[in-house]
C-alpha cells in the first residue's frame, strides 16, 4: 500500500463548491490541493500552546519571554557578550527602528527647555542640584548636537529574551541565573506577564515587536551590539587550545601572560576522551612558540612526535643503556645573582629525601624522623667520600656518588635505623631493581623536547622514575629559566605516595617563579582529587582541561569545578577531543581541532597508524641511535624564544 504526503481536506476545512470550468476542473480543487499537503509548519508547530500568567507550554516543554527594561548608562565594544554567552540556551531577538532625526532633534530641545525649567525652579527654591536630572540634562544636550552635526541618528530599540526548560521549577532556576548576569551589566529585564503569546512572537524570526518595550539608543551605543560576540577565552596571542564549538570562536591563551595566575594545567579525562592526542598538539603548537617541552610518557605514545620534531627519547628501564643519577648536583645557572647564597648539596640532600622516601617506604608507610636523619648524615658521607663538601665549590664539579655509595655509608653508620636501611636499599643497588637509579647520568637532556618513556618498568617503578625526572627538571629550571612545559601523564600514581604527592605539589605552587608550566594528566579522577595534595594542584592550575567524563568520574568533576547541570550533561556527551576549558575566571567549551600534519603525529587510533603505516606516512619512525636515544649528539642550535 503506498502512503502518501496528503491530508483529507476535511482536516483543515472544506472550501466552496464551484461549478466546472470549460476545462473541467473546478476552482475549488487548487485551494484543497494545498490545504492537503505537508507544509513545513506542520513539521515545526508544537501540536498545543498553552499560555500561563508567566509562561508558555509548547508540547512538553516551558517556555519565558522577557523583555530588557533597563540598560547601563555607558556601553562598550561586546556588550551583549554576556548574554549571547549565556551558559544555558538562549535565545534573543534584537528589533531596530529608525527614527526622523529632525523630529528627534525637535523632541530633545522640549525636553532641555524642561529640563532647564526644572533646573531653575530649584535655584529659586534654595535646593540642591539634583544629580539624575544634571546626568540627564548633559546627555540630552550631547546627542542633540551630535545629530545636528549629523554624527548620530536615534533609533528606538527593543531587546527580548527567550527561555525554554522541561519543568517550571527549572524554567524558574534558569529566570534567575539571566537576572544575575543582567545584574553583572546593569540592566534588567522583566518578565512579560500576561503577554507571554506576544513575547514568543517577538522573539521569533519574523520582525514582529508586539511587546513594544523600547528603548533610544544613539547610533555609537547599537553598533557597538554588533556584531554578537560571545565571551571566549582569547588573548591576543598563545596557543591555539581549539574551537568553541558554541560560537565558532578560536581560544588562544598564553599560559605564560601576566593575566594568568601561573602556566600550570591540569587535565582530566576518561580512557579514549583524547587526553593525549590533545596534549601533543599543545606540545607541538609549544615548540613552534619557543617553548621547551619535557613529557613524562608512561605508554611510549610521544616516539612519533619526538623523532619529528628532532627532539630526545629516553628509554627508562632496568636494562637501558639509558640512566638518570639522582645524586648529580644542580647545574649553576649562567649568570646567578644569588649564586653566593646558593648551597647546592643542601639542595641535592633536601631533593634526594623525598625520592628516597619513595623508594623505602614499607608498604606506603613513610619514614620516621629518626630514618630520615640517619638518611641526612648518610647522604652527606655519600657526597663526601666522592670528595663533594659544601665548603669548597670547586669540589661540586667532581663526578657525584651514586646509589651504591649511600648503601656504603649507611653499611658504616651504626644503629638500627642504618641496617634496616641498607637492607631495604640493596635491591635497588645489587638486586632485582638495579640499574633504574644504580648508574651515572648517560644522557645529556638538551634538546627542546625531551620524552622520557617508561612504558617497560614495573607498575611499582614508575612513581619513582616519575619523581626522578621531575626532580631533575626542577633542579634544571632553577638554573636555566625559560619557558618550559612539564607534562606528567598519569600524575595520580605519584600522588599514592606522600612523598611524591608532596614534591608534585610543591612545584605546582613554586613553578610560575621559574617560568616553569606543570600539566598534571590523570583518568583516576576521584583518586587524584581524593588527595589533598592533587587538590592543592588542581588549586595552583590556572588552565584546566575536563575532556569527556563517564558516570563514575563526573561526579568528583562537577563537585571540584561547580559544574552545572547543562555542563554536566555536555561532559558526558562529548566526543573525543572535547571537553571544557576553564581559565581566567571563565569557562568554555572546547573542541580540540588539529591540522593534518598535527594529526598524523597526534593520532594513536589502530587503524589510523595502520593505514598511515601502509601509505609510507606511519608515525612509528625510531629515533636516532645516536642522538634521540643515547643523548650522544650534537646540541642542536637554540632558536630564541619567539613571543607567544
Amino acid at each position: 500500500m503506498r502512503r502518501l504526503g496528503f491530508r483529507h481536506g476535511s482536516d483543515r476545512g472544506e472550501g466552496n463548491a464551484a461549478p466546472a470550468g470549460a476545462g473541467g476542473a473546478r476552482p475549488g480543487d487548487a485551494e484543497r490541493f494545498a490545504l492537503g499537503a505537508r507544509s513545513p509548519a506542520d513539521l515545526v508547530a508544537p501540536a498545543a500552546v498553552e499560555v500561563g500568567r508567566d509562561w508558555l507550554r509548547l508540547d512538553r516543554a516551558y517556555a519565558r519571554a522577557l523583555a530588557v527594561v533597563n540598560y547601563p548608562r555607558g556601553v562598550g565594544p561586546g556588550w551583549l557578550g554576556p548574554l549571547v554567552g549565556f551558559e544555558e540556551p538562549l535565545e534573543l531577538s534584537l528589533h531596530v527602528y529608525p527614527l526622523e532625526t529632525g523630529q528627534m532633534v525637535r523632541s530633545l530641545t522640549h525636553k532641555l527647555v524642561q529640563l532647564h525649567s526644572s533646573r531653575l525652579l530649584a535655584d529659586r527654591g534654595g535646593r540642591l542640584a539634583d544629580p539624575r536630572r544634571e546626568v540627564a540634562y548633559e546627555d540630552a544636550e550631547r546627542l542633540r548636537d551630535a545629530l545636528q552635526r549629523g554624527e548620530e541618528r536615534v533609533f528606538a530599540v527593543s531587546l527580548y529574551a527567550l527561555l525554554r526548560a522541561p519543568a517550571l521549577a527549572a524554567l524558574d532556576d534558569l529566570t534567575g541565573r539571566l537576572d544575575r548576569v543582567l545584574d553583572g551589566m546593569l540592566a534588567q529585564a522583566r518578565v512579560a506577564l500576561l503577554e507571554q503569546d506576544a513575547g514568543f512572537r517577538a522573539v521569533l524570526p519574523l520582525g514582529q515587536d508586539r511587546l513594544r518595550r523600547w528603548r533610544n539608543f544613539d547610533t555609537t551605543s547599537l553598533a557597538l551590539a554588533f556584531p554578537f560576540t560571545a565571551g571566549t577565552l582569547a588573548m591576543e596571542r598563545g596557543l591555539l587550545y581549539g574551537l568553541a564549538p558554541h560560537t565558532h570562536s578560536l581560544v588562544i591563551l598564553d599560559p605564560f601572560d601576566a593575566a594568568l595566575e601561573n602556566a600550570n594545567m591540569a587535565i582530566f579525562a576518561t580512557s579514549g576522551a583524547g587526553k593525549s592526542y590533545c596534549t601533543k598538539v599543545l606540545a607541538l603548537r609549544a615548540l613552534l612558540a619557543g617553548v621547551d617541552v619535557v613529557v613524562i610518557d608512561p605508554e611510549d605514545e610521544y616516539r612519533a612526535l619526538c623523532a619529528a620534531v628532532g627532539g630526545q627519547y629516553v628509554r627508562l628501564a632496568l636494562a637501558s643503556a639509558q640512566a638518570l643519577n639522582p645524586f648529580d648536583l644542580p647545574a649553576p645557572a649562567a649568570a646567578d645573582d644569588d649564586a653566593a647564597a646558593r648551597d647546592p648539596l643542601a639542595e641535592a640532600v633536601a631533593g634526594l629525601g623525598g625520592l628516597l622516601e619513595i623508594l623505602l617506604g614499607d608498604g606506603g608507610r613513610p619514614l620516621t624522623t629518626r630514618e630520615r636523619a640517619t638518611l641526612d648524615r648518610a647522604l652527606y658521607r655519600a657526597y663526601a667520600a666522592a670528595g663533594i663538601v659544601a665548603d669548597d665549590p670547586a669540589s661540586w664539579a667532581r663526578p657525584a656518588p651514586v646509589l651504591a655509595d649511600l648503601a656504603a655509608a649507611l653499611g658504616e653508620t651504626p644503629g638500627d635505623e642504618a641496617a634496616d636501611l641498607a637492607t631495604r636499599l640493596a635491591r635497588y643497588v645489587d638486586g632485582s631493581l638495579a640499574g633504574l637509579l644504580s648508574r651515572r647520568t648517560t644522557v645529556a637532556l638538551d634538546r627542546r623536547l625531551v620524552v622520557f618513556n617508561l612504558q617497560a618498568l614495573p607498575a611499582d617503578q614508575r612513581p619513582l622514575a616519575t619523581h626522578l625526572i621531575a626532580g631533575h627538571v626542577w633542579g634544571r629550571v632553577r638554573r636555566d629559566r625559560g619557558p618550559r612545559l612539564l607534562v606528567v601523564d598519569e600524575a595520580w600514581s605519584l600522588l599514592q605516595h606522600e612523598a611524591g604527592g608532596r614534591f608534585l605539589s610543591g612545584m605546582a605552587r613554586r613553578a610560575r617563579k621559574y617560568h616553569l608550566g606543570l600539566v598534571t594528566i590523570t583518568q583516576d579522577v576521584a583518586d587524584f582529587l581524593g588527595s589533598a595534595h592533587g587538590r592543592t594542584i588542581l588549586g595552583n592550575s590556572a588552565i584546566k582541561l575536563v575532556l569527556k567524563q563517564d558516570a563514575t568520574t563526573v561526579g568528583p568533576v562537577a563537585a571540584a569545578l561547580a559544574l552545572s547541570a547543562e555542563e554536566r550533561r555536555h561532559l558526558l556527551a562529548a566526543g573525543q577531543g572535547e571537553g571544557l576549558l576553564f581559565a581566567r575566571g571563565g569557562r568554555v567549551a572546547l573542541r580540540v581541532v588539529a591540522s593534518p600534519t598535527e594529526h598524523r603525529l597526534a593520532t594513536t587510533a589502530p587503524r589510523e597508524l595502520a593505514a598511515l603505516a601502509a601509505a609510507g606516512t606511519g608515525t612509528t619512525a625510531t629515533p636516532d641511535p645516536k642522538g634521540a636515544d643515547h643523548g650522544t649528539h650534537e646540541r642542536a642550535p637554540r632558536r630564541a624564544a619567539a613571543p607567544l
